[in-house]
């Protein structure tokens, strides 16, 4: 008797995540429904061989056969591939965690700009005439079939497939998604993690990571699973709100100079803002901080809508505070990069490969009377990494040489990703058959693996840990 074949196939279809930390996509296909668990721009520090990656066409799937697409928060390495699939022909409905869609749509609205100026560049520089990867209008298309869903509730799709989504802690609104996959009459659960946040200090603005203890399959980020040496406590984070208040005080206040703080326009500012808000706001402090950048307005705005209670409360006391200063018009912001005031700016982008911020730091960067200061991860080999290095004596920004003579510190304790040891714990605790280790480097993959491996042992379980890469394909 020919043996049933088993019809739930996990893949990751060449994306990137499988190898990286960035654009991250899985596919799920069974007899009923073609899954993709995120769909997310592959973000390097070459624009070229970005587009060229994000162009192209996917082995495993056409554009136009994809049922649902599940997004588990808002960062563009998850969401920032989804308009493409929609200027290919997909109509899938999205599946998003409630207070996000706004966001999602903002964040994209922004990207289409940027690919637009991005691939006139590269058509220019590499006398090409590539379209761009979407447009506005795509977006828009995408963003028409967004649906909203409410947290740690089972939703039931049909009788093959249903879902949860499950608060991981990173962003406000981030989940994993926990599928429920029918087949023959028999249910499998598969859990994907997104980017787990840090539970054991708190974070503002985002909801509580919630642990699950069982799952079929989980594929899990592994993006610190090298850095076991790395400390993002409570004691690191009193350390690093000292650290901020003294930063701030010496450099504003002592040497009237500017403290330039590079950051994502999504929470991280927010979070930042918020931080500085509550070291300095018993302070005599009569100096501006500023927020130059017009996406991250904007997100300010949507968190206005979406918190309430307490955190409420709080942000409306940031959003007031007469030190707080918006700066959205080109024209202002051409005016605070050429001001000699002393203040404190926060521009993004994060990693400084794009955006206003790159501006500030022509100005900063050879200015003895400058700080510039980072939170959290850098990218290797970005703008961001290379001013970290404290070796890099010059940098190129936009094909002009700069000679580092500011200072640079960091914040390593307010990154927005659970640490080794967090992974470690969650991860053991799981009952599940198989753990694939997603969305990290090679390097962190591996590290995580031998210590998973070695903590699973210890507590008599027999899960297989398997690292991630693009030609990997499951069955469930």
């Amino acid at each position: 008797m020919k043996k049933k074949q088993n019809n739930i196939r996990v893949s990751f279809v060449d994306e990137p995540a499988a190898m990286d930390v960035t654009g991250s996509m899985v596919y799920v296909k069974t007899d009923t429904h073609n899954i993709l668990i995120d769909a997310g721009l592959h973000q390097s520090n070459s624009k070229y061989d970005d587009f060229l990656v994000n162009k192209r066409r996917f082995k495993e799937f056409k554009p136009k056969d994809i049922d649902y697409i599940f997004v588990d928060h808002s960062h563009q390495d998850h969401l920032g591939i989804i308009p493409r699939l929609y200027k290919e022909g997909c109509s899938a409905k999205i599946i998003v965690a409630e207070n996000n869609k706004q966001i999602m749509c903002r964040m994209l609205q922004d990207s289409a700009f940027i690919i637009d100026r991005d691939v006139e560049l590269i058509n220019n520089q590499h006398g090409k005439n590539y379209e761009p990867l979407y447009t506005i209008d795509d977006v828009e298309t995408s963003i028409r079939h967004m649906s909203e869903y409410p947290v740690m509730e089972k939703v039931v799709v049909d009788e093959t497939l249903a879902f949860k989504l499950i608060p991981n802690g990173h962003l406000p609104g981030s989940v994993q998604v926990l599928l429920y996959l029918k087949q023959n009459n028999v249910e499998k659960t598969l859990l994907v993690t997104g980017d787990i946040g840090n539970s054991k200090v708190h974070n503002y603005y985002v909801n509580k990571f919630t642990p699950i203890d069982h799952a079929d399959l989980v594929i899990g980020e592994s993006t610190y699973g090298d850095r076991p040496d790395l400390k993002t406590g409570q004691k690191e984070r009193n350390n690093d709100i000292e650290k901020l208040f003294s930063i701030i005080t010496q450099q504003v206040c002592e040497m009237h100079g500017q403290v330039i703080i590079p950051t994502f326009a999504n929470h991280r500012l927010q979070f930042l803002t918020t931080m500085i808000y509550q070291v300095m706001k018993d302070y005599d402090f009569p100096y501006k901080v500023y927020i130059d950048t017009p996406l991250g307005i904007d997100i300010f705005n949507e968190y206005r809508k979406i918190l309430s209670g307490d955190e409420l409360e709080l942000f409306d006391e940031v959003l007031n505070w007469d030190n707080l200063v918006f700066v959205r018009d080109a024209e202002s912001s051409k005016a605070l990069v050429h001001s000699n005031e002393p203040c404190v700016i926060l521009s993004t982008s994060g990693m400084c490969n794009n955006g206003r911020i790159r501006h500030h730091l022509k100005k900063a960067v050879p200015n003895p009377n400058a700080t510039v200061l980072f939170v959290g991860f850098s990218t290797p080999g970005s703008l961001a990494a290379l001013l970290k290095d404290k070796n890099v004596k010059s940098i190129s920004i936009d094909n002009k040489q700069y000679t580092c003579r500011c200072a640079s510190f960091s914040l390593k304790s307010l990154s927005g990703h659970a640490p080794f040891y967090q992974l470690l714990d969650y991860y053991s605790s799981i009952n599940t058959n198989r753990i694939v280790l997603h969305h990290g480097s090679e390097k962190a993959k591996l590290t995580l693996k031998e210590k998973l491996t070695s903590e699973l042992e210890k507590k008599c379980k027999s899960t297989r840990v398997i690292i991630a890469n693009s030609s990997l394909k499951i069955s469930l």
